[in-house]
């Protein structure tokens, strides 16, 4: 499969915001098996998000077309999970809960959604809890469900601070809870050095290689 002349014709779509051709070409390459659901998130959704280029100098104008391409995506995402069912099936549990969310003020969710489903294809019991999710809503889920892992997604740097305060508060009532990180705001180290966390998982491969660690 050539990656980049997919992700080009796929990007076409998108540049567009021809939500129709953009969703039935996901699905083609799942349909055709021409792309795994790891490769259809990591060589084309997510790439797709990350290097967004506003062609246009109206700022306003640009948000609107971000948040009209993040729409699309989640369309693709959400038609996808059938696929992720099907596959789900045959894969064997790693007897592991991970709840997955994205903080307080933390609205870029996508990132989120993609991790949860990547988790479920490799074994674990994920389920997604939401964005912008406040502190007591968190310690209320952790409560609720009695997760092995709580997974964090940031993407936005002005986060880090609500990320340390609620990580601080998971140690604090629930220290058998495994923390994880991940998501554009950690691309810097220094952003981490003061956050109690346990795991960093930079990026899909760096899933199913915590994966492969849990199930030893």
């Amino acid at each position: 499969m050539d990656y980049k002349k997919t992700y080009e014709q796929f990007l076409s779509y998108l540049k567009k915001e021809d939500k129709k051709q953009s969703v039935l070409y996901a699905l083609s390459l799942l349909d055709q098996e021409k792309l795994t659901i790891e490769e259809l998130y990591e060589q084309l959704l997510a790439p797709s998000l990350i290097f967004f280029e506003c062609d246009v100098d109206d700022e306003n104008v640009c948000i609107w077309k971000e948040h009209t391409r993040t729409s699309i995506i989640r369309t693709i995402i959400e038609a996808s999970y059938p696929y992720i069912i099907k596959r789900k099936d045959q894969i064997k549990s790693l007897q592991k809960r991970v709840v997955v969310l994205t903080p307080s003020f933390e609205y870029h969710e996508i990132g989120a959604i993609m991790v949860s489903h990547l988790m479920l294809l490799q074994g674990f019991d994920a389920v997604y809890i939401g964005a912008n999710t406040p502190k007591q809503d968190i310690i209320s889920a952790l409560r609720a469900y009695h997760p092995d892992y709580i997974a964090l997604s940031v993407t936005n740097p002005y986060n880090i601070v609500v990320t340390q305060q609620i990580c601080d508060e998971i140690k604090r009532f629930f220290p058998e809870i495994k923390i994880i990180l991940g998501g554009q705001a950690f691309q810097d180290q220094a952003a981490m050095d003061k956050i109690q966390y346990d795991h960093f998982l930079a990026d899909f491969k760096a899933i199913k290689t915590f994966a492969d660690e849990v199930r030893k």
